[in-house]
């Protein structure tokens, strides 16, 4: 018997598209916008599959899911949205669905989702959206990876350790592992390398969740306090770490800790999330400053895309922040983003890598980008050695450490049209 799937999709041609999809793979559809239709179906005995977009004209299907269990448990659903956050999965997970589909996905992802969760009986359960932290959002697969291991975490009482370079997010992924644990924050014990040992002991003892931070600044002896406190058992711990396990971490520690495991990508892993983070964070200055928002132009943007962010998301948003105060609401552009930046250059190797890296991300836009980018660094210093020379050739020369036969022929190439820049 050919397989029965119901689709909840208010995009007319996503609608259209995802139902000659699953046709063309030998399922019949059965497609509506309303969500009220697609629950009087399930009602109805309709469909063996549920296959629905979370957001629809302003309300939010998963708050739907335990109804969808309590009419029919053993109905596998999907779900697919375009809020990318870590509370969507989590709450995907905690509904019970078979799998959560990001927007975008691939067509063939989502037929070999179906086809899984054919064979598979859904789960029970329903969780109301919380909100996200600013920053610890994504539609990148790196990011969608680690929401989903925090929905894993999220259903188990398991010990969790968080990994990731400085900066990326880790207490971010704590703060929303707690919240998908029903766990406000607050009643959380949260404890730092600042910590003496006997209360590294005791907030296990005392809490039914607690939060080791930064275990890679720990001593030996507060990672064996730590080791004998999971020993004594009694509350369960979410600890982060920034670097390898093979790094110093107290080997039984670590194995006690992960049991399960979450790693949070680094920015550079995760490059198409800039310009959703951007929006994210001038959002909450803006709210914060009480001011206008800051929009950024194409290129403002591409050189964020484009940055190194060795401090990953903490480094994005500082840089953020200041560029929000100085532009006050108006588009901010490629300069501004580079004033913003540049605060953090200490030394004059870093200002010019601070320019190098705004070359590059332009040019890498453009075929051959190796030789725009030398291009476009030869014209600005061609340019201003002979304004500082006052056009004179052979000391331009000099002062570039060229030969003056060597400059005409690079200024020829540059601009064949004309003798002088």
């Amino acid at each position: 018997m050919t397989a029965r799937i119901l689709l909840l999709e208010d995009d007319e041609s996503l609608k259209l598209i995802l139902s000659r999809a699953l046709g063309s793979a030998g399922y019949q559809v059965r497609a509506t916008a309303s969500p009220d239709t697609a629950l009087n179906w399930i009602r109805n005995g309709e469909g063996d599959l549920l296959l629905a977009d979370v957001l629809l004209d302003g309300s939010n299907f998963l708050e739907n899911l335990g109804l969808v269990a309590r009419l029919r448990p053993q109905m596998p659903v999907i779900v697919m949205s375009a809020q990318a956050t870590a509370s969507t999965a989590i709450s995907a997970a905690k509904g019970g669905v078979f799998e959560y589909l990001p927007k975008p996905f691939d067509l063939d992802d989502m037929i070999s989702a179906v086809s899984a969760a054919l064979g598979e009986e859904a789960k029970a359960g329903r969780r109301k959206m919380t909100e996200e932290p600013t920053g610890f959002i994504g539609q990148s697969a790196a990011m969608q990876s680690a929401f989903k291991a925090i929905a894993r975490a999220a259903t188990s009482q398991a010990h969790v350790m968080i990994m990731g370079e400085p900066g990326v997010g880790k207490r971010q992924a704590a703060e929303a592992l707690l919240r998908a644990r029903g766990i406000s924050s607050d009643d959380a014990v949260v404890v730092t390398p600042s910590n003496p040992v006997a209360e590294i002991f005791a907030s296990t003892q005392s809490a039914k969740q607690v939060v080791w931070l930064r275990l890679e600044e720990w001593s030996s002896e507060q990672q064996r306090a730590a080791r004998d406190a999971l020993d004594a058992g009694v509350g369960r711990v979410i600890a982060t770490a920034s670097q390898s396990p093979e790094a110093g971490l107290d080997p039984r520690l670590l194995g006690r800790l992960s049991e399960c495991l979450i790693s949070v990508p680094p920015l550079r892993e995760r490059r198409s999330d800039i310009p959703a983070l951007c929006d994210a964070f001038l959002g909450q200055f803006a709210r914060r400053d009480n001011q206008d928002l800051v929009r950024l132009d194409k290129d403002a943007v591409q050189y964020l895309e484009g940055s190194a962010w060795t401090g990953n998301v903490v480094e994005l948003r500082s840089v953020l922040s200041r560029l929000s105060l100085a532009t006050r609401g108006r588009v901010a552009g490629l300069d501004d983003v580079m004033t913003a930046i540049m605060a953090d250059a200490g030394d004059a190797r870093e200002a010019l890598d601070v320019h190098a890296n705004a070359i590059a991300a332009l040019s890498l836009s453009r075929t051959s980008a190796r030789a725009v980018a030398i291009d476009a660094v030869d014209r600005a210093l061609f340019s201003q050695a002979l304004d500082r020379c006052g056009g004179n050739r052979s000391r331009a020369a000099d002062l570039l450490g060229l030969n003056r036969n060597t400059l005409a022929r690079r200024l020829a190439e540059l601009d064949p049209d004309s003798d002088d820049m």
